[in-house]
């Protein structure tokens, strides 16, 4: 699937997009809680980086663990966008959204911490491979980088067993477990979880670790 598919794609979830995601994704909501407890601590004016923002999903977890922090959110699609800026407009003045492709468009620098979730695979390996340099420049020293993202088993019959799961869950909650399968694999490059920590350990990071797994979805972070 190309960027304007991908687009397109988006686009026409914006309205609907977190109830989708708890459907179609096993851990939704406890993933958020864990992306939380994986802040830092400390209360401070973080300069916070939320690529493929989305509706706000994660930028609203920085929201309630800090008063002072400031988002940069980055999305494709005008629709995301907005429904970022109506989800979360109590905390107006505090974020700033851009319309942006993370795989051709500059991402800035300067970040304390930077959030990926659910967009890294929809780049191809040796652009992510690329990308995470990126991520290292654009982290102030000790920033944080936190992912939650389609993770693969290394195990070619473990990787089909944990796809069989996820299609249970997503026919449990109604939906289509076919379609969206035949979705992911035409516009997905997920990676291992070894070739992720391989990619980060290369571009610079330390503290590398993985902190929630569920069938073929992981939440990550790393530390420059």
């Amino acid at each position: 699937m190309n960027q304007n598919e991908v687009k397109e794609h988006f686009g026409k979830q914006a309205d609907s997009y977190e109830e989708l995601m708890i459907k179609l994704i096993p851990g939704y909501l406890e993933q958020h809680k864990i992306i939380y407890d994986l802040l830092p601590e400390e209360e401070k004016a973080y300069r916070v980086l939320d690529l493929g923002c989305g509706n706000g999903v994660l930028s609203e977890q920085i929201f309630k663990k800090y008063l002072r922090a400031h988002i940069v959110g980055l999305d494709l699609t005008e629709e995301m966008l907005q429904a970022y800026e109506n989800k979360l407009s109590k905390y107006s003045g505090r974020f700033e959204l851009k319309k942006r492709d993370f795989k051709t468009d500059a991402i800035g620098d300067s970040y304390d911490i930077i959030l990926a979730g659910l967009t890294l695979h929809h780049l191809t390996h040796k652009e992510r491979k690329e990308f995470y340099k990126n991520i290292y420049s654009a982290l102030n020293d000790g920033g944080l980088f936190i992912s939650r993202d389609i993770i693969i088993d290394e195990d070619k019959d473990v990787r089909t067993y944990q796809y069989e799961l996820w299609k249970r869950f997503i026919k449990s909650n109604g939906e289509n477990p076919e379609l969206w399968y035949s979705k992911h694999m035409e516009k997905d490059t997920p990676v291992t979880l070894s070739d992720h920590f391989t990619w980060l350990k290369d571009a610079g990071f330390i503290k590398i670790g993985c902190h929630y797994r569920l069938f073929n979805f992981a939440v990550s972070s790393a530390m420059k």
